[in-house]
């Protein structure tokens, strides 16, 4: 992950970021859902383009673990927008029908 660091300092911030404000979102917060899904995709994107530069520059079989490591993250990029998305959808229509009634 040093390695990650020094080459990307900018978008390793970002993804703590992400992290932290994953683990302290609540239920109720759809605008901090909404925000958190548009930064997840972005991050998703630059960091697929991240793993994409580094495998290039790899052989096969060549740092493994790092391979893994991107994968992971571009993964867990993918479910927390996942998850805020759908956290946000159902928040949103909470609060349509609760203007209805």
């Amino acid at each position: 992950m040093e390695e990650l660091k020094n080459q990307y300092p900018d978008d390793c911030i970002i993804l703590g970021n992400i992290i932290k404000r994953k683990n302290n979102l609540k239920e109720d917060d759809i605008a901090g859902a909404f925000s958190l899904m548009q930064d997840s995709l972005q991050a998703y994107f630059r960091w697929s383009v991240i793993r994409c530069e580094i495998r290039s520059n790899l052989k096969r079989g060549e740092r493994a673990e790092l391979k893994d490591l991107l994968e992971n993250i571009v993964k867990y990029l993918d479910e927390v927008h996942r998850d805020t998305r759908v956290l946000y959808k159902l928040g949103r229509e909470d609060l349509r029908n609760n203007r209805e009634e």
